[in-house]
């Protein structure tokens, strides 16, 4: 028989007192296995938070509101997103440490109205190319207004996996109405993808807007063919299912404050207000016009801007594929601009990988050159205002805590001159620094 049964008949209370002792034993080992699981798990996971680390130093960091830089500011980057702005008390170990003393950080850009994928049919390494280009400038993100929305998908999941470098890109579903299609400039039968839709009463708008959001897209792009009343509709379809909505500022039959008050959210070309204008011969021309005082004066946009700010609608202007045919559209802006309309920053363009610089940095330009734009409101419309086109104004476009870690690191202030831009040191994107 084993020794411990005879113990409680020698010795009653030795038992008790052997497990009470063998307890405590088996207590303190488990606290002492915990602590050291916990510290373990401590240490792995500091490690893991240092290796994506980065500390920008003794910058002049530009403000929530767009407004002024604050000098002589740290920036702590972790995971891709910015979780410390101010003075860092103290150092992470194996953080990546970056003095830009006399630098500026800006958020990085936003062009609101690219076509990447219109030169390149089925061609997914020249997409890739061109939204390389995006960012290489300085552009973290872009929104495609209509495309091949296989190749945007496809090229917006690499991006975002870290498989691929590139502008993080945001696409429309591109929908039309029947005379677009059939009696128009695009004639055929059936042009329908989930990316590219015709829309006509009667037509099952939610399965429509379902199969634009299944494809990837962020909102849909209304070019034309609507009358007011259809497109309320559409609207209301694309909203409740979860899309963005944009469109052109003139729907054909549409009128632009049509547009606005059926709650489109983004109006593209400011070119289209000349619809407004009374002057027949005008609205006839058949040549391009040098500028006049009188061309625009007979436009009254008051009306319109009014409904876009009660909407809480951004204007999309597109310099950059108008200004130089039509030198009128800059104190069109201009006027648009000042009573208060939001305006984005796109510039409906392909890339053309032989530029020096996008044509974004032009757009900015005409505003501030031409339209009576300051330089902050430039970079306001480049950044915070074109984050809200895409539904991002929460992650990116403003240097916040908690926001997305796009941003631009340049070697002068584009407060005091726009054309600084340009002059870029580094590009950050998710918090990782790009190779240029």
């Amino acid at each position: 028989m084993p020794l411990r049964f005879y113990f409680p008949m020698l010795f009653p209370n030795y038992k008790i007192r052997i497990l009470k002792n063998n307890m405590k034993k088996y207590i303190l080992f488990a606290v002492i296995l915990l602590l050291k699981v916990q510290l373990l798990a401590n240490t792995k996971a500091l490690s893991s938070n240092t290796d994506t680390v980065l500390i920008l130093k003794n910058a002049n960091v530009l403000n929530a509101e767009g407004t002024k830089f604050l000098k002589g500011k740290d920036i702590t980057i972790r995971g891709g997103k910015i979780v410390k702005i101010g003075r860092s008390s103290k150092l992470i170990a194996g953080a990546k440490i970056m003095d830009l003393a006399g630098k500026y950080i800006v958020p990085g850009l936003i062009d609101a109205h690219v076509h990447v994928t219109a030169k390149y049919k089925n061609n997914l390494e020249n997409t890739f190319k061109d939204l390389n280009y995006y960012l290489r400038h300085g552009i973290t993100s872009v929104r495609d207004a209509a495309g091949d929305g296989e190749a945007l998908l496809k090229a917006q999941t690499a991006i975002r996996k870290g498989e691929r470098s590139g502008a993080d890109v945001f696409f429309a579903s591109f929908m039309a109405g029947d005379w677009y299609y059939n009696r128009g400039q695009n004639i055929r039968k059936e042009p329908y993808t989930p990316w590219e839709q015709r829309l006509i009463p009667g037509d099952d708008l939610d399965k429509a807007m379902a199969e634009a959001k299944a494809c990837g897209a962020t909102g849909v792009k209304l070019y034309h063919s609507f009358d007011k009343v259809f497109l309320k509709e559409i609207v209301r379809a694309a909203k409740r299912n979860g899309l963005k909505v944009w469109g052109h500022v003139m729907m054909y039959p549409a009128k632009p404050i049509e547009v606005a008050a059926a709650g489109v959210e983004v109006l593209s070309h400011v070119s289209m207000l000349e619809v407004m204008r009374t002057d027949t011969l005008f609205n006839r021309r058949t040549t391009p016009m040098a500028y006049k005082d009188s061309i625009i004066a007979n436009i009254d946009i008051v009306p319109f801007c009014k409904m876009m700010k009660k909407r809480g609608a951004i204007l999309d202007a597109t310099l950059c594929v108008s200004g130089e045919r039509d030198p009128w559209v800059f104190p069109l802006l201009k006027r648009v601009h000042e009573q208060g309309v939001m305006i984005d920053a796109g510039t409906d363009q392909i890339v053309d990988l032989k530029r020096e610089f996008p044509r974004l940095i032009d757009e900015l330009g005409y505003f501030v050159e031409k339209c009576g734009f300051t330089p902050a409101e430039a970079l306001y419309s480049a950044t915070q205002i074109s984050a809200d086109v895409i539904g991002q104004k929460k992650n990116r476009g403003s240097i916040e805590l908690g926001k997305r870690a796009d941003l631009l690191i340049l070697e002068s202030n584009p407060l005091l001159d726009i054309n600084s831009l340009q002059n870029i040191q580094t590009v950050i994107q998710h918090g990782k620094i790009v190779d240029r």
